[in-house]
């Protein structure tokens, strides 16, 4: 697609501050699993600092039943008269290649089961799902429909991590007027704010077939970002629905791996921006305080973004040990990173369980999915989270069926858990299965392309039987073997298959023993 730039609105310049063109800017988080709007809270403060003049207020539709949603949004844009109208759209896609969905669960069943029955019942149960699944799709669409409705003189913005995969699509379905952003929205709404040209951010709009692409120039820096808990409650009537649950908290944006499967560098960059711990922990405090909060999730893309992070990880984790906050922390880590020194901050700062995106047992299979890792670094880093008096648990994210697999690397991935096993305690390790879903702008979906699996022109939104087959990439010869084990888990212990799954996987190749520097027989004893 042609990229071309979008037009200048107004050149206020980026030296001075411009006065602010919108007087009132409603904030709406799209209906979601409850999850705390982490981005919201990130942007009304930055907009806050910058220009205190705006009124700002946030909406969570979550917090309100199916049948309300509509209503509530109506009556929020009526009541608050927006002319800035800023949807942020989290999720799109159910069929998500993990376990405990049971989307997954139902697609198995109708693929792999050799019980006619539970073949027909997923077929039926499925087509509910994809019923439902477009039913919420198309209701986010009219969500944003409607606030244009009501609000016709307002300027309508929709970012969010559903939106950014799927801008593309999502844009075509929106009335022309709608502003995308794809990415970071700091730097796209005060430029919006002030009448500023957009080209040189990551927007989107739609002129009759026509998609208009801007181009960002730069990242936002972070290092001094400062959070107002206060101010963020005096906008965001539904707080309290998150007081004493987990709440998210950015420490850092950007990741410099390639991975061939994930979003994140697409989404964030590659380039990475750290927060001042002081502010990290500020923010915590802010939650604990007035929030009740004790659990945190470090949404970063990974807390320890390569050798180059290591030294601003050291120091936040130094900062929270030195403010014994008397909370506890998590977040996606690459445990190959992980040196004596770290571990013991790790568990002196209150690390509770540890996510690690451990995907296969082989080197060779880590290598071709370009994850940027050594497998005898991460369980060196397990070891020393161990000898550090780690006691959490430990789950491990598997991606099984890779381009590549065989029944050796098969036999390696389930070697590597019960290896970690053998260093945490079994009672301790939760593998989790997932498979590669395909996702826009990854190397993995150009790579299927390539190779044919997927057409060039397929709709990444469209669910059916055979596009629901394709996108949760699970090929022949191994993929059969992998679901029926899958399929055995869901029956004998659905909340915790993985270990199950490995079972069954061991059952079916043998055993192998585990080598991290090269490959193994399969069968040998």
């Amino acid at each position: 697609m042609e990229q071309i730039l979008l037009p200048v609105i107004d050149n206020a310049g980026p030296e001075v501050k411009a006065p602010s063109r919108f007087q009132r800017i409603l904030f709406v988080w799209l209906p979601v699993r409850q999850i705390f709007p982490v981005g919201i809270g990130y942007l009304v403060n930055w907009i806050h600092r910058i220009h205190p003049e705006i009124s700002l207020e946030v909406l969570d539709l979550t917090r309100f039943s199916e049948g309300e949603q509509l209503s509530e949004l109506s009556k929020a844009i009526d009541r608050f008269s927006p002319d800035l109208l800023a949807y942020s759209w989290r999720d799109v896609q159910i069929f998500a290649p993990h376990e405990g969905d049971n989307s997954l669960r139902r697609a198995f069943e109708f693929y792999y089961s050799p019980n006619l029955l539970t073949r027909a019942y997923a077929a039926w149960d499925g087509v509910r799902m994809v019923w439902k699944y477009r039913t919420e799709f198309h209701k986010k669409l009219r969500f944003i429909r409607e606030g244009m409705r009501r609000a016709p003189k307002a300027q309508v913005m929709v970012g969010g991590g559903a939106f950014s995969v799927f801008a593309e699509q999502i844009i075509r379905l929106l009335p022309e007027g709608v502003i995308g952003v794809v990415g970071e929205g700091e730097e796209a709404m005060i430029k919006l704010i002030e009448g500023r040209p957009l080209d040189d951010e990551r927007t989107i709009v739609r002129r009759g077939r026509e998609i208009i692409l801007g181009k960002k120039a730069g990242a936002v820096e972070i290092r001094r970002a400062p959070f107002d808990l206060s101010y963020l409650e005096s906008i965001f009537p539904g707080h309290s629905l998150y007081h004493g649950k987990t709440v998210g908290i950015q420490t850092k944006r950007g990741c410099p791996y390639g991975c061939s499967f994930c979003l994140y560098t697409y989404i964030e960059g590659k380039r990475v921006y750290y927060r001042d711990p002081e502010d990290v922990i500020d923010e915590i405090r802010q939650y604990r305080d007035r929030w009740g909060i004790r659990n945190f999730w470090f949404a970063d893309a990974q807390f320890i973004p390569g050798v180059k992070a290591v030294p601003e990880c050291l120091s936040l984790l130094r900062a929270m040990k030195e403010a014994d906050l008397g909370i506890t922390w998590s977040g996606y880590i690459r445990t190959s990173l992980i040196s004596p020194e770290m571990a013991s901050l790790m568990v002196e700062s209150g690390m509770g369980d540890l996510e690690v995106a451990i995907t296969s047992g082989s080197q060779e299979i880590l290598d071709s999915l370009k994850m940027g890792f050594r497998l005898e670094g991460l369980m060196e880093g397990c070891r020393n989270l161990k000898n550090a008096g780690y006691r959490g648990k430990i789950i491990l994210n598997y991606s099984l069926n890779a381009p590549g697999e065989t029944p050796e690397t098969l036999a390696q991935a389930v070697e590597s858990y019960e290896e970690i096993c053998r260093i945490f305690g079994p009672e301790n390790v939760y593998p989790m299965v997932f498979f590669l879903a395909v996702q826009p702008h990854t190397s993995f979906e150009k790579r299927l392309m390539r190779e044919g699996w997927l057409s060039p022109d397929y709709d990444p939104i469209s669910l059916n039987p055979w596009t629901i087959r394709k996108l949760l990439y699970n090929p022949g010869p191994l993929g059969e073997l992998i679901a029926r084990a899958c399929l055995v888990a869901w029956d004998i212990e659905p909340m915790a298959m993985g270990r199950v799954v490995m079972r069954e996987i061991k059952k079916s190749l043998g055993e192998a023993p585990f080598s991290p520097k090269g490959s193994v027989a399969v069968g040998a004893s």
